[in-house]
């Protein structure tokens, strides 16, 4: 074996284990505690108690801003793999671009061997069908956060409301209306 196809081998074994490694930690990624969920988790604590206006203003603000981060970072429902390798997660790409370098290297010798161009060959497409089967992954699981997080979404919006039905408004004319009342009473008990 030469050092030429030694390194292509190389190369390719490098290549190919690189994408399988990341191809396996997307398909087998845990789905971190959801901003949402610990959202979810407050609102039920606090609505145990009745909550004032401006802790549901408070809640209603971080919604919103979780609906910013999720709005910014959402992969759209209607992009294919195909899209989401391209657009979505180019970096992918990189390890395809690599995959030609023994392909290019094969192609510039003259006395190449065969089984090593024929290698050198089916790199990148080993190449580009591991980046994209890490791209339907990536899709997979971004559609899986994205229905996660509008169930959770839901969620806190029936808590916030409900808390908002038993929240502590102010009433006008309530403190007079009270205070009045209780010298009525300090009035029919001197008597």
């Amino acid at each position: 074996m030469s050092s030429f196809e030694f390194i292509s081998l190389a190369i390719w074994v490098g290549v190919i284990a690189l994408q399988l490694a990341d191809l396996t930690l997307t398909a087998s990624r845990v789905p971190q505690l959801s901003a949402f969920s610990v959202l979810r988790d407050e609102v039920q604590d606090a609505a145990s108690a009745r909550l004032a206006t401006e802790q549901l203003d408070g809640f209603r603000d971080r919604l919103a801003a979780l609906d910013d981060r999720e709005a910014a970072r959402s992969v759209p429902s209607a992009r294919g793999a195909n899209a989401q390798l391209w657009k979505g997660i180019p970096w992918h790409l990189v390890a395809v671009a690599a995959s030609f370098l023994p392909v290019i290297a094969s192609a510039s010798l003259p006395n190449a061997n065969v089984g090593a161009a024929v290698m050198a060959l089916l790199l990148p497409v080993i190449s580009y069908v591991l980046a994209l089967a890490v791209a339907r992954a990536s899709v997979a699981a971004a559609g899986a956060r994205s229905s996660l997080h509008t169930h959770q979404r839901a969620e806190i919006i029936v808590l916030l409301d409900a808390a908002a039905r038993t929240s502590r408004k102010k009433v006008v004319g309530l403190g007079d209306r009270v205070a009045r009342a209780l010298q009525i009473l300090r009035e029919q008990q001197a008597q």
